[in-house]
């Protein structure tokens, strides 16, 4: 069994995706995939990362194949996992005081800012009027610099032809 088989089977023994792997042992997706599909072979750092990442490896059949596969680690990962009944949102509303005096806090100044009176918001809103500032013009900026004059304009046709028309004199 090469690295990359062993790297396979080890997907497989924690259910993770190639990308959830990467993320998980901080490698690079691009990485993963060049390993998996055989074009390189994992370095030491991707090999100590994957150890890093899953300490309850045997580190000698991570390098080398020899040593003791993780036939438990599904179910290590399966226990791993929270149950549903310690879950955050499994708790009933009553017991989630915290919860519910941000619920009621956010109510109630939901409630003052509707109960404002129409005008007294209007007054808050100050409308700014810019005028337009006004600068000295020097002789410097009067005089009219040389005058451009349209030479000839030309127009590409997407059948490849063109039309090149002349200003009149």
């Amino acid at each position: 069994m090469n690295e990359r088989e062993r790297i396979e089977l080890l997907m497989k023994c924690y259910e993770l995706s190639p990308s959830q792997f990467a993320e998980k042992t901080g490698i690079q997706r691009a990485s993963v995939s060049h390993i998996l599909s055989g074009r390189n072979k994992p370095s030491l750092e991707v090999l100590l990362k994957i150890y890093d990442a899953f300490p309850e490896l045997d580190l000698k059949w991570l390098m080398t194949g020899a040593g003791e596969e993780p036939v438990t680690a599904s179910k290590s990962a399966v226990s791993a996992v929270p149950s549903v009944e310690n879950s955050l949102f499994s708790q009933p509303e009553h017991e989630q005081p915290e919860l519910q005096q941000v619920l009621n806090v956010v109510q109630s100044r939901q409630e003052q800012a509707s109960q404002r009176p129409v005008r007294q918001q209007q007054q808050q809103r100050v409308v700014v009027e810019r005028q337009p500032r006004r600068t000295a013009v020097t002789k410097a900026q009067q005089q009219p610099v040389n005058e451009k004059r349209i030479k000839e304009i030309r127009i590409f046709y997407t059948d490849g032809t063109y039309e090149t028309l002349f200003p009149e004199k």
